[in-house]
């Protein structure tokens, strides 16, 4: 059975383990043997240090064949910083990886629309700038270009959300269609 790593942000959500385990159940309806954040810790009584996470997070990463990401935005208008390591990592191993978000907008209107709100954006220079000088990347990806250019280069792809859900922390609808066609893939 293939070992896919559910990389996300599901494990600082207040319902994580019903939202882990339904993540897990469909992993294994598709045929992968899920492991990753969360697949443990949350149920032992016993409360680890971030060492420790961070040793079992590591043994999970380069046990898996494939890595599975949510990049849904998280905090702010970008991936879970943790996530985002994970996937480099699982890149740089050379493992499968692919990703997922629930929220349909592209990065570049994300910046706009959610951390500029609304101030003026400067276009005059063919590359549009916050008020504050800062360049917003504007690629048409799902996130910041590094997070997908390097999934697409590692031969993987980024799932969108053609709408965004009601509860983007919760919804499995992408992540079902991502397991389906990675299933089919290896099928």
């Amino acid at each position: 059975m293939t070992t896919i790593y559910l990389a996300g942000p599901e494990v600082f959500l207040p319902d994580a383990l019903p939202i882990m385990a339904e993540k897990r159940r469909l992993a294994r309806q598709f045929g992968f043997e899920p492991t990753g954040p969360g697949s443990d810790e949350n149920q032992t009584p016993i409360k680890l240090t971030a060492a420790e996470i961070y040793a079992r997070n590591d043994v999970a990463m380069r046990r898996a064949e494939i890595c599975l990401a949510n990049i849904t935005p998280f905090r702010g208008v970008s991936a879970d910083p943790g996530t985002v390591y994970e996937i480099g990592f699982m890149i740089a191993l050379g493992k499968s990886v692919f990703a997922y978000t629930n929220h349909p907008d592209d990065y570049g209107l994300r910046v706009r629309s959610i951390w500029y709100a609304g101030m003026e954006i400067d276009e005059t220079s063919g590359r549009p700038r916050g008020p504050d000088g800062i360049a917003i990347e504007n690629h048409g990806m799902a996130d910041n270009l590094m997070i997908d250019g390097g999934i697409d280069a590692a031969g993987g792809k980024v799932f969108r959300a053609t709408a965004l859900p009601a509860d983007p922390a919760r919804d499995l609808t992408v992540y079902f269609q991502a397991l389906q066609t990675i299933a089919g893939m290896r099928g």
